[in-house]
């Protein structure tokens, strides 16, 4: 395993900011002369962008990754709920290491996914910011990680974090910084929302529009990473026994 400064992972959500070639690479290498250490761990692709484009953009990502020997993963999303078919058949055509489903597409969606065949992914649910959770539990127990778009103080409240882990499902953050998209430094309130949201317990934490369409995508992974390693400081994960677990959950049993 490659040396770390940061514990907790990083997705970033590929796009036609990250099409630029230096941006990609800097994502990757995570800086110059390492200033910054720890770069994106995990890409997030689209099948809705296109499943040639997207296609391409897993490509130069894996072949930047292992040019500089990094270790990285390839997630599956959608940003179309209706078209579940052909999502499925292009998760079973490139095997990705995760794949999210929408919530409102139904437990039911989820369990077709986990027969389909795709035996080296991670099946899991998203939750979007209008989602209700009453029935949250049965998708927790079903699903292998859940991407939560909702209030961080509902998170807090309900205790979904702890109640994911409880039932062996990883939860993962997405982080919001709409400063960083119009190309400013991102604010105060920003970084204390998603550092006091990563004390909370996530040990994985995603970035969709700074990346993918934002004018720094490289510029908002650093600022991630740092936010990360700062909060890290105030948990109290075993280094060695939380980088076993973390990794293991992109290692299909």
């Amino acid at each position: 395993m490659e040396e770390r400064h940061r514990l907790s992972l990083i997705i970033a959500t590929l796009g036609p900011s990250t099409d630029d070639e230096q941006e990609l690479k800097i994502m990757i290498i995570a800086g110059i002369a390492r200033q910054w250490t720890d770069g994106v761990d995990i890409a997030r692709v689209l099948h809705s962008d296109g499943e040639s484009i997207t296609k391409e953009r897993i490509k130069k990502f894996k072949a930047e990754s292992e040019k500089r020997k990094r270790k990285t993963f390839i997630y599956l999303d959608t940003d179309d709920a209706k078209n579940f078919s052909d999502y499925l058949e292009f998760a079973k055509d490139i095997q990705p290491d995760y794949i999210s489903i929408f919530k409102e597409n139904g437990l039911q969606k989820i369990k077709e996914a986990k027969s389909s065949g795709l035996t080296k992914s991670k099946i899991g649910v998203r939750l979007k910011k209008d989602d209700e959770t009453n029935d949250i539990e049965d998708f927790l127990k079903e699903a292998d990680f859940v991407m939560f778009e909702i209030d961080s103080k509902k998170i807090a409240d309900e205790k979904l974090v702890i109640r994911s882990k409880e039932n062996n499902c990883e939860p993962i953050y997405l982080a919001r910084m709409p400063t960083l998209m119009k190309g400013q430094v991102q604010s105060r309130d920003e970084n204390l929302e998603i550092g006091n949201t990563l004390e909370d317990g996530f040990d994985v934490i995603a970035l969709y529009q700074e990346t993918s369409h934002g004018p720094y995508p490289a510029r908002a992974v650093k600022c991630l990473d740092e936010i990360a390693v700062e909060s890290e400081k105030l948990r109290h994960n075993p280094f060695s026994d939380f980088m076993n677990k973390i990794f293991s959950f992109f290692t299909k049993k």
